[in-house]
């Protein structure tokens, strides 16, 4: 009996690392009881009803913020902001998503506020099309792995005050993650400011992706942080069935969040519960 514990415990240890700290993103469908202004229809996911997505980070094992957004909106428009407005002392030093988390931004985003942005990638040969080198490109042509193109520094050099002033909306919260990401795809795709964020952000990823596709231990890493926030999602899920039916409870916008948010606190309170039971058993 003590051999299956030590087996469960070294299976869901809290750190993948002991050098870092691994936090995951992820967002997950919740039908809404009585439609609300953010419930949108989602046909996939909610049939002829409608619903909202309830976006959540979790470090470990352990739901350190939720915050609801409609179904009709990109996941990867608020990485920075839920990363950014953790307020707990739990803080994580590494984020991990899926596929759904990366955008043209979010890789520079969080390298600028020094958090290691560390998204699973599903297919690492379709990742190959979004590594950019800094030289000439005809320098690798004997290269087992290829560049696609080639960085414009020029466009990330040439005016440092453009990245001066997004860090500093985006610190003191006067411009969210979502705003900017639309402000940068309204403008022109040679207009200096987005051609300077993209370009940048594809400096960080395809640093990232080599580092992933060298180092099967980040790899593994990463897929066991995005595995917790899945086992988390079922968790969160079979406490919304209580009800009969798995939505969130509400009037309001405001009741709706509330709903969630009570729903986050009890499955932090039963993975409490059981780390104590677990631990308790493993003492004996």
């Amino acid at each position: 009996m003590r051999a299956r514990l030590v087996s469960i415990a070294s299976r869901y240890n809290y750190s993948s690392d002991l050098g870092a700290l691994f936090g995951a993103i992820d967002g997950q469908k919740f039908a809404a009881a009585t439609p609300t202004a953010k419930a949108r229809h989602s046909r996939k996911y909610f049939g002829r009803e409608r619903g909202v997505v309830a976006f959540t980070s979790l470090t470990n094992h352990v739901a350190t913020l939720t915050n609801l957004i409609g179904a009709h909106e990109h996941e990867n428009h608020y990485v920075f902001d839920l990363c950014y407005h953790n307020t707990t002392d739990i803080a994580p030093t590494i984020i991990t998503g899926d596929m759904h988390s990366i955008n043209k931004m979010n890789f520079a985003a969080m390298y600028w506020f020094e958090m290691d942005f560390a998204p699973r990638f599903t297919n690492l040969q379709a990742q190959l099309k979004h590594l950019f080198c800094g030289d000439d490109i005809e320098q690798y042509d004997n290269f087992l792995i290829k560049p696609a193109g080639q960085i414009d520094l020029l466009a990330i050099c040439d005016d440092p005050c453009v990245f001066e002033q997004i860090i500093a909306s985006l610190s003191v919260k006067e411009m969210s993650q979502q705003a900017l990401v639309r402000k940068l795809c309204a403008l022109s795709p040679r207009h200096r400011t987005r051609r300077a964020v993209f370009e940048f952000d594809k400096l960080v990823r395809s640093i990232y992706t080599l580092r992933y596709m060298r180092d099967p231990q980040l790899q593994r890493n990463v897929h066991r942080s995005q595995n917790r926030i899945e086992a988390y999602h079922a968790l969160r899920g079979f406490i919304a069935e209580v009800s009969g039916r798995k939505h969130l409870i509400g009037k309001t916008d405001h009741d709706i969040a509330i709903n969630n948010e009570c729903g986050r606190l009890l499955a932090n309170v039963v993975t409490a519960f059981n780390s104590v039971l677990l631990r308790r058993d493993l003492s004996q």
